[in-house]
């Protein structure tokens, strides 16, 4: 598809493989975000909605937002969920996401940074929607045409004062969880 491509909605079930269970099975990635069952969760740029039900059922008291740039995937997300009575769905490209600020306890980016022409514009209104205690869990395959290597994410991450707070995987298939808390440092002796 090449790098930088938002990956059309008419090619939603090549992303619904089942074989990507293998590498991204929902339910381990989505235990990796330690959500609490009344979290407020925005997964941002969903597609058709690989993580979605999962995120759905973690959250059962709490609120999932799914956000996308094209209709059709939040459609199809929204189609493969059971219960969708604390989901909502948005429409937005990531610029200027319409949310009040510390809105989210948890977000979800997987496999989306790289298709945006300025990902920094992106995670800064993430770290903007984000509660003071909460986390932006990235999650990337390099099977997938925008990957970006762990190094070059942290690098990102650090640039809108967002820091790693746990990694997940190999330098090939992660999950990194990101906060707005640097980690502590050890003590000298």
């Amino acid at each position: 598809m090449g790098k930088g491509k938002v990956f059309p909605a008419g090619s939603a079930k090549h992303l619904l493989n089942p074989l990507r269970r293998l590498v991204q099975p929902p339910k381990r990635i989505v235990s990796r975000m330690n959500l609490k069952t009344d979290s407020r969760v925005l997964e941002f740029g969903c597609g058709p909605g690989w993580f979605s039900p999962s995120l759905a059922g973690a959250v059962p008291q709490g609120h999932l937002t799914l956000c996308d740039i094209q209709q059709e995937m939040l459609a199809i997300a929204l189609s493969r969920m059971t219960d969708t009575s604390h989901v909502d769905s948005v429409v937005s490209d990531g610029r200027s996401l319409p949310f009040d600020d510390g809105s989210f306890d948890a977000i979800l980016l997987a496999a989306v940074i790289g298709e945006l022409p300025d990902p920094e514009v992106l995670l800064r209104e993430c770290a903007r929607v984000l509660a003071p205690a909460g986390t932006v869990t990235v999650v990337e395959t390099r099977r997938d045409s925008d990957f970006i290597r762990r190094r070059d994410l942290v690098a990102l991450m650090q640039s809108v004062d967002l820091h790693e707070s746990s990694v997940h995987g190999n330098r090939w298939e992660y999950t990194i969880n990101f906060t707005a808390t640097p980690p502590r440092q050890p003590l000298s002796a």
